[in-house]
């Protein structure tokens, strides 16, 4: 087997970058390798939440992709909870597994 054929049989992400959100500079694609996934698509949005989430749910469908890279946790913020719904989470600082639950505000908002 290839470089190229064992690249190919690795799981899919997609990238998720919020343009709103600037100062991070991550390599997605570096990202998902150490994770042992492939980039496949990256999505930039401008989005609010409801139109991130539809379209993130929509490419993880149509790429069959098991995870979402974002260059920071603060463009995952919003819709973190619907990302490990469908798919593994990862950040440069963490990987959140598909199916991690987020821990629910205490009163105040506060964790």
């Amino acid at each position: 087997m290839t470089s190229r054929d064992a690249m190919l049989n690795q799981p899919r992400a997609i990238g998720f970058v919020h343009r709103e959100i600037r100062g991070t500079g991550a390599d997605l694609c570096a990202l998902a390798g150490r994770h042992g996934y492939r980039l496949v698509f990256t999505v930039v949005a401008d989005t609010g939440p409801v139109i991130s989430g539809l379209v993130v749910a929509q490419h993880l469908c149509e790429f069959e992709a098991e995870a979402v890279v974002v260059p920071g946790s603060e463009h995952a913020e919003p819709i973190r909870s619907l990302i490990t719904d469908l798919a593994a989470l990862i950040t440069p600082m963490q990987i959140y597994p598909w199916g991690y639950h987020w821990p629910t505000p205490g009163p105040g908002g506060r964790r």
